[in-house]
């Protein structure tokens, strides 16, 4: 039985471009100099973006494992970049906050995913760019809710 040549298709163009993606962050991280693994540098990130939230949604957010997370945390915390409070409403869940000394990493952690996206869009237009974040868009709340709902674990 001979088999038709592969479709490529959108699927495996998208994982193959995350992990050049990865790649290219990675090189730009160390280009900045943070000290940071990749990890650390992304979970920072991440409480930036989300601040005052919860371990279990910083790692839902993440896709990682709680227990993965707790080790970026770990170290982060250590370096006095974030800071774990208790959280009001359940005392033993805690809340990670960043603290000031994560400033100037933020700065350096969003040049190198400057240089990255700038890198990666090159000569796609405003027009597409907003076209190619919508689409994307739609497929990850669309892949969120069947996971959500049990379907696409």
């Amino acid at each position: 039985m001979t088999l038709p040549p592969p479709n490529v298709g959108v699927t495996m163009l998208i994982v193959d471009l995350a992990r050049m993606l990865r790649r290219r962050f990675e090189a730009a991280l160390s280009d900045v100099e943070t000290g940071l693994t990749v990890g650390e540098a992304r979970t920072l990130f991440y409480v930036w973006r989300m601040p005052g939230q919860r371990q279990a949604v910083l790692a839902d957010a993440m896709y990682v494992e709680p227990m993965t997370l707790v080790g970026y945390l770990d170290s982060l915390e250590k370096a006095g970049l974030i800071k774990r409070c208790p959280d009001p409403s359940d005392k033993r869940a805690k809340l990670i906050e960043l603290m000031p000394e994560a400033d100037p990493l933020l700065e350096s952690i969003s040049v190198a995913l400057e240089g990255v996206r700038t890198k990666a869009l090159e000569g796609v237009t405003g027009e597409d760019r907003a076209t190619l974040e919508h689409l994307l868009q739609n497929m990850k709340d669309s892949l969120f809710l069947q996971s959500a709902n049990g379907k696409g674990k």
